[in-house]
């Protein structure tokens, strides 16, 4: 592909064909695996995705909106995926059809294609949009047709991927209308027949339709190619005019075909001939003479099952143009009437113009269906019939909509959607419930001085005193959220857990945050465990099942977090908060950090900030600093620098004020030898968090700040984190506690630093803490080289190699041997080596252990449940491994896993 667009249809198809072959031969290589291919109505946007040819071994799986009988939530891509979710539709939707796309990649390389994309249902589009993220991933690719409009969100957001190629269908040359002549005629057309298609070049179907048309009405000579007869170049009844079948047809039609025409159309869907009739109001019998008068025009016909479906969507648009409104809101209310409570029946009841109080009756018949479906609720809220009046009714349509929006992760769509609202009421219950759908919009998306504003306005007017509680303890969680003031010191009352649950966790964030996890995460489960429980204010605690993992990593370690995270996963998909993806990720990404997994880390952090950036969720600071100390850790300082100074030309917000990012630039200046400037940074940054009350995030800074301060021999800074470390509270944390001892004897006096080193590597191994021992071997080596032992300094560096090399830290193994140099130690052969760019041996400790479960037989999910992993994080690690080991697929890497196993086996 040269990024030049096709100037026709032969160049559209080469286009397609080589982009899919890339994208199928494996995974991970350079260019798109999805191409959304955009034409308006009969174009031949379906013929296009059908000729694309999938390769020797792919497997094609097809799914087009038009043909589905189940319109409801994942329909779609449960259709191409194989899969039936049943109804209603499970909490775990979103994981269950990814899996089933990882088994399906797993058994070969897989060609899914999707026609009618605008039509499908919102839960499919978004469930589409995480499958483009995996594609990269994966032997997979996506071929998608959408109309230019109506817009969707989710395609929206899909297009502007990273992994994605549109291709507009350009109109039809007088190559490719010959191509269709021949097709259907035998012949070549002669000059007149060509210049009379020419004028009909943007639509397909229109020109096949008039090919035919004409061929039936005997308009063709019978010479060697095909050309009019004189005379027809008008043809009867306006043959070549350019209303010709498509847009005229409808209106000729008189009678039981015109209703039964109506009727399928406002369906929208194949039917069986007995609900048709039902729909119309007859015998079942009595439709059989105009369906049968549809079929003679080629306009409807018979599917497998034998329901009753147009033969292409262009009909149903066309007699639904033809259609008026009054008599499509009678049909739509017949259909309503035939339907079970369903998402189906909720867009009849609407499509109807019925009143607010029947489409609410009929939203909340259809719990069940829309329950685990936040976005197919707000799609079909959409309606005008919902966006209009201001009765009780309408109001609470509005209020679901507009939460529905943000639960799906469309924030900015959800306040667009509440301020409408705000507009249609004067009710000061339900002003203050869509402000606080506001508030919530704006809180994700970091608008904290919009937000805290809401608030204030609020707080003016009168409220329940309930609500006044949550509205203020909601100002509270703003400004810690944005760091907008010190953490304050003391509790906001004597009781906790007499606070609303708003109060609640923010009160478990502020004692997390200013050193207290033992406290916090009694407080932080416990609004988790009443989140959306029976008679709690659905608006209160809304992050309650974000807070668990974050604090039990910094209490319990590593595999504490995991549990948890595991845990509120759960939760999130039981409450259907699916705005929560992105937070869970990063905080998955935070523990394989902890623990050293630095390759699971980076690849989490990534697919994270991705998902944080498709949901509007702003509050991604501590992650990107993360992931640039990834960088430096690993030895990748461009990438690092890179990633800081995108960070720093944005306007993103800093979460509790904490200063990540600036973290990482620490740590790059002092990989980059300049010592001094990395310390002076520190100074004032650590400063600023203990002036903040940042007493966690300086406990974990602490070790590698006081190691800055050494190497630049920088006294005031040793001095200042001495004196504030004892400003944490006691006892220590079994997480924090070993990052803490370990400052606190490089910023001591006395002569016992390998020793109590050595305490903090024991500690930060017994609490998974890897980076933290890591940390602490070195710092023993190099006291103990600095003692003159230089046989423990070669045991200890040679612990923290190889902790480096487990990692894949080999920007610290730099960094130890060079400090080691310095003070007269050299490692040799023990010291730690780059992996291989190819080979078992450039395989991550990760890695490796995928192979070995791919081998004994593990799918892609099972692998990610034994491994406490995102399938996700799988499907990457799986990738970069075929890459390295220059296979084609899982089949293939399971084999040379048992050769070496074998091998292995007959060596010992």
């Amino acid at each position: 592909m040269n990024g030049s667009p096709p100037r026709n249809r032969r160049e559209l198809d080469a286009a397609l064909t080589e982009a899919t072959a890339r994208a199928l031969a494996t995974a991970g290589t350079a260019g798109p695996s999805v191409l959304v291919v955009t034409g308006g109505v009969g174009t031949g946007k379906s013929r296009t995705l059908h000729d694309v040819p999938a390769g020797p071994g792919v497997v094609t799986r097809r799914a087009a909106v038009g043909e589905l009988v189940d319109r409801g939530p994942y329909s779609v891509v449960s259709r191409v995926l194989g899969i039936d979710l049943g109804r209603p539709v499970p909490a775990d939707a979103d994981d269950r059809l990814l899996a089933r796309l990882d088994e399906l990649c797993a058994l070969s390389p897989t060609l899914l294609t999707v026609d009618d994309a605008h039509e499908a249902d919102a839960a499919s589009l978004s469930v589409l949009h995480m499958m483009a993220s995996a594609a990269r991933d994966l032997p997979l690719a996506l071929l998608i047709a959408r109309r230019p409009a109506p817009e969707r969100e989710y395609l929206t957001r899909l297009l502007r991927g990273p992994d994605v190629a549109e291709f507009v269908l350009p109109p039809l040359d007088e190559i490719d209308l010959d191509a269709l002549v021949r097709e259907r005629t035998g012949r070549r057309p002669g000059p007149r027949l060509r210049s009379a298609l020419l004028t009909h070049r943007d639509n397909a179907l229109h020109v096949t339709t008039l090919i035919d048309d004409l061929t039936r009405l005997g308009a063709f000579d019978g010479g060697e190619r095909v050309e009019l007869l004189p005379g027809c170049e008008a043809g009867p009844a306006g043959l070549l005019g350019p209303d010709h079948a498509v847009g005229i047809a409808p209106g000729t039609w008189e009678g039981p075909v015109r209703e039964v025409a109506r009727a399928l159309a406002v369906i929208g869907r194949p039917v069986e001939p007995e609900d048709l009739a039902a729909v119309v109001g007859w015998d079942a019998v009595a439709v059989v003479e105009p369906v049968q008068g549809l079929i003679d025009r080629a306009v409807v016909a018979f599917d497998a099952f034998g329901r009753i479906a147009f033969t292409h969507d262009s009909y149903r648009d066309a007699v639904d143009r033809a259609m008026p409104e009054p008599l499509r809101r009678v049909l739509h209310a017949a259909a309503a009437r035939r339907g079970r409570p369903s998402a189906e029946r909720v867009h009849h009841v609407i499509a109807s113009g019925a009143p607010p109080e029947a489409v609410l009756s009929a939203v909340q018949d259809a719990a069940d269906d829309l329950a685990h479906a936040p976005a197919v609720e707000a799609d079909l809220l959409a309606g005008s019939a919902v966006e209009s009046g201001a009765s009780a009714a309408a109001l609470e349509l509005a209020i679901r909509r507009s939460r529905a929006l943000a639960r799906s992760g469309q924030m900015r769509r959800a306040e667009a959607a509440a301020r409408t609202a705000l507009d249609m009421t004067a009710d000061p219950a339900r002003t203050v419930e869509l402000r606080r759908v506001l508030i919530f919009a704006l809180t994700v998306r970091g608008e904290v001085a919009a937000a805290l504003a809401l608030v204030d306005e609020a707080l003016r007017g009168l409220l329940p005193p309930r609500v006044r509680d949550i509205l203020v303890e909601h100002r509270r969680q703003l400004v810690q959220l944005g760091g907008l003031e010190p953490l304050t010191l003391r509790p906001p009352v004597p009781d906790p857990l007499e606070l609303t649950l708003t109060g609640l966790v923010t009160e478990a964030v502020r004692l997390c945050l200013t050193g207290s996890p033992h406290e916090s995460a009694e407080l932080a489960w416990e609004a988790s465990r009443r989140h959306m429980s029976t008679g709690v204010d659905p608006y209160e605690g809304v992050s309650s099942d974000i807070w668990p993992p974050f604090v039990e990593l910094f209490l319990g370690g590593p595999r504490a977090a995991r549990e948890a995270l595991l845990d509120v996963r759960r939760l999130r998909e039981n409450r259907a908060a699916h705005w929560q993806a992105a937070p869970h990720q990063l905080l998955s990404a935070s523990i394989d950090m902890s623990a050293g997994r630095l390759d699971d880390a980076a690849l989490s952090f990534d697919t994270g900030l991705e998902l944080a950036e498709t949901g509007e969720l702003a509050w991604t600071s501590l992650s990107v600093g993360a992931r640039a100390l990834i960088d430096v850790l690993r030895g990748d300082l461009d990438a690092a620098d890179v990633r800081l100074s995108a960070w720093e030309a944005g306007s993103a917000p800093l979460q509790f004020g904490i200063p990540q990012p600036a973290r990482a630039w620490v740590a790059l200046l002092e990989a980059r030898r300049k010592y001094a400037q990395a310390a002076r940074l520190a100074r004032r940054l650590w400063a600023d968090a203990a002036e903040r009350h940042c007493f966690l995030w300086l406990a974990t800074v602490a070790p590698e700040w006081s190691r800055v301060a050494i190497r630049a021999a920088d006294d005031e800074l040793r001095a200042v984190i001495a004196r504030d470390l004892v400003r944490l509270p006691r006892p220590l944390s079994p997480a924090l506690a070993p990052a803490v001892r370990l400052a606190e004897a490089l910023t001591g006096t006395d002569d016992q630093i390998v020793e109590r080193a050595l305490e903090a590597a024991e500690a930060a191994h017994r609490a998974g803490e890897t980076l933290t021992e890591m940390a602490a071997w070195e710092e023993a080596a190099v006291a103990a080289a600095t003692l003159g032992d230089k046989d423990r300094a070669r045991r200890c560096g040679r612990q923290a190699l190889q902790r480096a090399e487990e990692t894949g830290a080999s920007g610290v193994a730099g960094r130890v041997k060079g400090r080691l140099r310095a003070v007269g130690v050299r490692l040799g052969g023990a010291s730690a080596r780059r992996r291989p760019a190819g080979g078992w041996a450039a395989l991550t400790p990760t890695e490796a252990r995928i192979a070995e479960l791919i081998a004994s037989g593990l799918s892609g999910p099972g692998i990610a449940r034994a491994l406490h992993v995102s399938p996700r994080t799988v499907q990457t690690h799986v990738s970069h491994t075929l890459a390295k080991l220059a296979l084609s697929s899982r089949i293939e890497l399971a084999a040379v896993v048992t050769a070496r196993r074998a091998q292995d086996s007959g060596g010992s």
